[in-house]
């Protein structure tokens, strides 16, 4: 029996501006010229496509896997959907460079681009590991706090795999500073625990017995900000590193899951306030998150053996703005599609 979900705007609207700083970021490490990467352009760049993109997108995903309460099976089913598709992904978008007359790939090399850690498959893994959890320990928020600082401290105490095993193809969707491995499942499953706990946590802030309390409120957003301004820098500094920030402790992570927390905030308040043409494009985009990434990551990965490094600042605005109309009109179209079937 299929549960329905009531749809939450704001979620929506954060999915969206993630899909959007992806874009971006995508764009500037795939054909931008290295001046462009290494001035200031670049690092805004790389930073936007940080703490808003993928931990946004992470956390809030496990906030809605709490939220919707969906049988076991189902997230079984839904993580191996994403998987798949994230293979699907890693070997589209590279078609137009491995079918290159006179260029050949030996095995191992093909599998690790074809393994490479895309989101999708972080997320899939992360949902199928995610419902076993909820099994075992019925949602229990004191435990999942505890695993999310698990998952964050076995980059302290797992070996350097990468050293030990420099060739391996599996080893790169779990862990290990491997240069094909954007998203591993050490330390970005934290960020999926984080949104299944959230989601309990709140429901505690909201509660009869603790609702009317505001200064405790008031103390914990006062903290929160202070901590936010503090580490701010650091937090930018780790973002334009992409090794750092892929492979990234808990430093960064605290960091990160208190920026998601502001931008929740801010974000509740703009779609409270506003709903026109550009909030509701944007929401649309977070509806449809998961196609329009796959259409521009295929886009973008065959595209890119042409224009690789090569584009400076007027020219990537130009990029951008064609591929978010391209990848928006095939969604728009994909979607007309399936409802005619």
């Amino acid at each position: 029996m299929e549960i329905s979900i009531k749809r939450s705007r704001t979620a929506d609207f954060i999915k969206g501006v993630a899909i959007v700083a992806m874009v971006q970021v995508v764009l500037m490490e795939v054909f931008a010229t290295q001046n462009v990467m290494s001035g200031i352009v670049g690092k805004i760049s790389l930073f936007l496509g940080g703490p808003p993109a993928a931990p946004v997108f992470l956390t809030v995903m496990g906030y809605y896997v709490a939220k919707s309460n969906y049988p076991f099976l189902k997230h079984i089913e839904r993580g191996l959907k994403l998987i798949f598709l994230g293979l699907f992904i890693n070997f589209g978008r590279n078609i137009v460079y491995w079918i290159n007359p006179g260029h050949h790939f030996p095995e191992p090399h093909f599998l690790q681009f074809f393994l490479g850690t895309d989101i999708l498959i972080l997320a899939g893994i992360s949902l199928m590991v995610l419902a076993v959890l909820i099994r075992l320990f019925k949602g229990h928020l004191l435990i999942f706090l505890f695993l999310t600082l698990v998952v964050l401290l076995l980059k302290f105490i797992l070996p350097p795999v990468a050293s030990i095993y420099p060739n391996s193809v599996w080893m790169p969707l779990l862990y290990g500073n491997y240069n094909q491995s954007y998203f591993p499942f050490i330390p970005w499953f934290a960020y999926v625990l984080s949104g299944y706990a959230f989601f309990q946590i709140k429901n505690y802030f909201v509660s009869e017995e603790f609702k009317h309390s505001k200064t405790v409120k008031i103390i914990l957003l006062i903290s929160s900000w202070i901590v936010l301004l503090a580490t701010a820098r650091f937090g930018f500094d780790v973002s334009i590193s992409p090794k750092l920030f892929f492979h990234h402790g808990i430093l960064f992570y605290l960091f990160c899951i208190n920026y998601v927390f502001w931008w929740l905030l801010m974000a509740r308040a703009i779609v409270h306030k506003f709903n026109n043409k550009i909030t509701g494009y944007i929401e649309w985009l977070g509806k449809n998150v998961t196609t329009f990434y796959v259409f521009f990551i295929l886009l973008i990965g065959n595209i890119a053996v042409f224009f690789y490094k090569k584009e400076t600042i007027p020219y990537l605005i130009i990029w951008f703005i064609g591929f978010m109309i391209l990848s928006s009109l095939l969604v728009w179209s994909w979607n007309t599609l399936v409802r005619k079937k």
